[in-house]
């Protein structure tokens, strides 16, 4: 069985359209019955922005003729059974027939200025087209507008309306100087106020010349001189002005280009094509030559694959789209944004721009500018799995077959434009052939170990390069290694032992002081359990830092002459929090009264002044949650307490004084 695709237009819808995302381009299939000639066909359209999400608007339609969206992708004409019908598209169920026994929907615009569709259609001989005027409210033909068809294409068959929406521009024959000229039709006063033939816009002398209407008032005209070289005039006339652009000279000996506008024609987009054997047509190459029609400047060649299509967009005024297969699952969608397109990707440098050989799969971190999201890091000519950071920096995970020969490989950006300058990547054949220990602080830098080890049946001294790195030598293919710095001391085990490095990093512990309001208070003296208790040091603005290795320890913090232990791994965690309590040491007398001016202490290693109770009988400080010995002091008259402050922080003390 035979199916037959078209493509029905390509367009936007409104944003206020409930289609939601755009813009979308239109496609309709038939597929004939097995019987006799009639078929039926169905219509659905691709997201430009996804060609992989592809919606179905109508099915089963009998007899399905093609179809056209208007510019804004709000209203959908269609032949069902030789019944031109018109749809809104933002509300299904209003639909009308405007005419029978049509013969195709060759173009629909809408037309701001005076609220109305145009519709251009097939009909009947012998007047093999009609373009009329129909009612967005009402889905009826309001008037008839006379259309002299010429042959040839000239975009939308021909039909082309200004920015405003009052005029439409027609492209007609003059049927006594048999030359094609532009109509002006105000649709505000029903009639043909200007003409103008397409030769007075030609450049005098040129051989031919080819004219098409691209978006809302632009067009491109080229104006070929075949001798002595097939040279092309390019230039974009401004239908709302009547003017025309600079010339873009090109010579045209090797390859035709057709041209395309954005950004309200302040570039032309010239795609380059080459002549069908069969002369039926033309075939994209893919090269795209873009130019600032201010200057004249070629400012930028792209090359896309070759045999795709080029679809314009009135709502993306910016954007020119090249797509590729646009009828299969496997279509590709280039959206060629002027806004971005110019962008230039420029390399900084690598971090690490250089590995051992044989090195692990690692992470590479690219420095420069003009990165986005679609940017990816080729190495040696191969893409590799990217993550945008910022616009100048993204990262790319570069695998240990990357790594295996000794040498200079080229690493590059390329995004959907452009392709960045190039940086070299040293892959180095290690003066030590063996297992190069060192160790690096969270920053990055490189820091002396105290002492290596390796297990080859027992544990082994390494060899102590002098410069704070050790060598492991041995034949095994893979290792043990244990890296002792400041008492600490960590272990890795399958570590490749040959051509290799292998780097211990620290992490910066943080050890802080918070009282019971959760602020960070001084001073604080922090140890840390390794062999023995070793300094760490002094809270400052209620923290201490020290750089050590990824393991669990002790830690110790002493404030007010008491001490508290905490065992953390800080590998999971490098922050290690100390928190006091609020300790209150309420006193009162034989009656049950608060006892103010009473002298209050707590014991360790000596007795520490609290303070004076107050005339509530309390007398507050913040220590460290842990069990104490408190003492209240009246005249001659003690008692002590023991508590625990971190189940309880109130301390009450009874003194027998009236």
């Amino acid at each position: 069985m035979i199916k037959k695709k078209y493509l029905i237009v390509v367009i936007t819808l409104c944003v206020y359209s409930i289609l939601s995302a755009q813009p979308y381009i239109y496609l309709s299939t038939y597929e004939p019955f097995n019987f006799g000639h009639h078929g039926q066909g169905d219509i659905f359209r691709v997201n430009m922005n996804n060609p992989l999400e592809v919606d179905s608007l109508m099915t089963n339609v009998f007899e399905l003729g093609g179809g056209e969206v208007d510019e804004y992708g709000n209203w959908l004409a269609y032949e069902d059974n030789l019944l031109l019908t018109i749809m809104n598209l933002n509300n299904p169920t209003q639909r009308n027939i405007i005419a029978e026994n049509t013969e195709g929907v060759f173009s629909l615009s809408y037309a701001e200025a005076v609220d109305k569709l145009i519709v251009l259609y097939g009909c009947e001989y012998p007047n093999p087209q009609k373009l009329v005027l129909v009612s967005p409210a009402t889905l009826s033909i309001t008037d008839t507008i006379p259309y002299n068809y010429c042959s040839g294409y000239y975009g939308r068959k021909g039909i082309n309306i200004s920015q405003n929406g009052d005029r439409m521009y027609l492209i007609q024959g003059d049927t006594i100087l048999h030359e094609r000229y532009i109509a002006t039709y105000s649709l505000l006063s029903n009639q043909i106020v200007k003409t103008k033939y397409i030769e007075e816009i030609n450049y005098q002398g040129a051989d031919d010349f080819f004219f098409n209407y691209r978006r809302n008032s632009l067009s491109v005209i080229e104006s070929l001189f075949l001798l002595p070289t097939p040279t092309s005039y390019y230039r974009i006339y401004y239908l709302d002005k009547d003017s025309l652009s600079i010339p873009i000279i090109r010579d045209d000996s090797q390859t035709w280009a057709d041209g395309y506008v954005a950004s309200g024609g302040d570039y032309l987009l010239l795609f380059n094509n080459l002549l069908n054997p069969d002369s039926l047509g033309f075939t994209y190459t893919g090269k795209i030559d873009i130019y600032d029609m201010t200057s004249g400047e070629m400012k930028k060649t792209i090359q896309l694959p070759s045999g795709g299509e080029v679809m314009c967009f009135e709502n993306y005024p910016n954007n020119v789209y090249y797509v590729k297969d646009i009828e299969l699952p496997t279509r590709q969608v280039w959206n060629l944004d002027m806004d971005s397109i110019f962008n230039v990707l420029e390399l900084t440098n690598l971090n690490p721009n250089s590995v051992n050989i044989n090195s692990n799969s690692f992470t590479l971190t690219v420095n420069g500018k003009g990165f986005d999201s679609v940017s990816t890091v080729y190495f040696n000519g191969q893409p590799r799995a990217t993550t945008f950071v910022t616009d100048s920096v993204i990262t790319a995970e570069i695998l240990s077959s990357d790594v295996t020969t000794v040498g200079s490989f080229p690493v590059w950006v390329k995004d959907r434009y452009s392709i960045s300058d190039t940086l070299l990547f040293t892959v180095n054949q290690p003066a030590n052939p063996n297992l190069l220990v060192t160790l690096k602080n969270s920053l990055g830098n490189q820091i002396p170990a105290s002492n290596v080890m390796y297990y080859e049946g027992s544990w082994k001294d390494a060899v102590n390069n002098g410069d704070g790195t050790f060598t492991v030598i041995t034949t095994k293919p893979t290792v043990s290694i244990r890296m002792f710095y400041e008492y600490a001391n960590q272990t890795v085990h399958n570590v490749p032992a040959q051509n290799n490095t292998y780097t211990f990093t620290t992490v910066n512990a943080a050890v802080e002081l918070r009282n019971s309001s959760g602020s960070l208070i001084d001073a604080g003296t922090v140890q840390y359990y390794s062999g023995a208790w070793r300094s760490f040091g002094t809270t400052v603005n209620g923290v201490a830092n020290k750089e050590l290795l990824p393991v669990n320890y002790s830690f110790r913090m002493t404030y007010e002459y008491v001490s508290l232990d905490k065992q953390q791994d800080i590998n999971t965690n490098s922050t290690v929090t100390f928190s006091t309590v609020l300790c209150t040491v309420k006193v009162t007398k034989a009656n049950g009264q608060p006892l103010s001016g009473a002298s209050t202490k707590y014991y360790s290693g000596a007795w520490r002044d609290i303070g004076l109770t107050n005339a509530n009988g309390e007398a507050i400080k913040e220590l460290l949650p842990k069990s104490l010995n408190f003492r209240a002091t009246s005249g001659n008259v003690s008692q002590d307490k023991q508590q625990d402050i971190g189940v309880n922080n109130l301390v009450e003390i009874q003194l027998n004084v009236p």
